[in-house]
């Protein structure tokens, strides 16, 4: 589904979530039987490298800061298989020694405004990265928190007829894989 966070980020009192790997995953579907009403949560297509310890927390409305600095000159948004894309990047620019700040918003709705409110005190470029339609996911709720701010945002979304392919064909064929990004960081500096 590439429209299915717009779907259920219109249901009123809904949540939605999409965990970046399967630490996350497994402890997010077990908070989630506690919650009340509607909940969506966006599983991953294929086996990504671990990123968080089986001990974490992630609350509803929560998101984790994975990379930063003092000096990040970008901002990227990023959920589920695009985080790694995004740490990716971010690995890449630490050579050229160009820091990027790599933010995992699982939680997609209710979505941590505290944290997309502070990235505007560290950069006025912010990059979100998404495997959904440009309408309705997590760009637009950035943006919708952002409109009336001096800033630079570039979505990187998916915006071409879905194809077959493996998922590192199709992120490369929607323009999400980490060269994508890496050209869109380039870009914005």
């Amino acid at each position: 589904g590439l429209g299915d966070i717009a779907l259920f980020r219109d249901v009123l009192d809904s949540v939605v979530l999409a965990p970046a790997d399967t630490n996350s995953t497994r402890i997010i579907t077990r908070d989630l039987n506690n919650q009340k009403g509607i909940s969506y949560l966006i599983f991953l297509r294929k086996s990504l490298p671990v990123i968080y310890s089986s001990s974490e927390e992630f609350p509803i409305g929560g998101s984790k800061t994975l990379l930063k600095s003092e000096d990040d000159k970008v901002v990227i948004f990023a959920h589920g298989v695009t985080v790694h894309e995004a740490l990716k990047t971010a690995h890449i620019l630490k050579n050229e020694d160009v820091n990027i700040r790599v933010i995992d918003m699982y939680s997609i709705k209710p979505i941590d405004k505290k944290i997309i409110l502070n990235a505007l005190g560290i950069t006025k470029k912010i990059i979100v990265v998404e495997d959904h339609y440009e309408q309705g996911g997590l760009g637009e709720a950035v943006k919708s928190l952002l409109f009336d701010a001096c800033v630079s945002i570039k979505h990187l979304c998916v915006s071409k007829v879905p194809s077959s392919g493996s998922p590192e064909e199709l992120l490369e064929f929607e323009g999400l894989d980490s060269n994508a990004i890496l050209q869109a960081v380039k870009e914005m500096l």
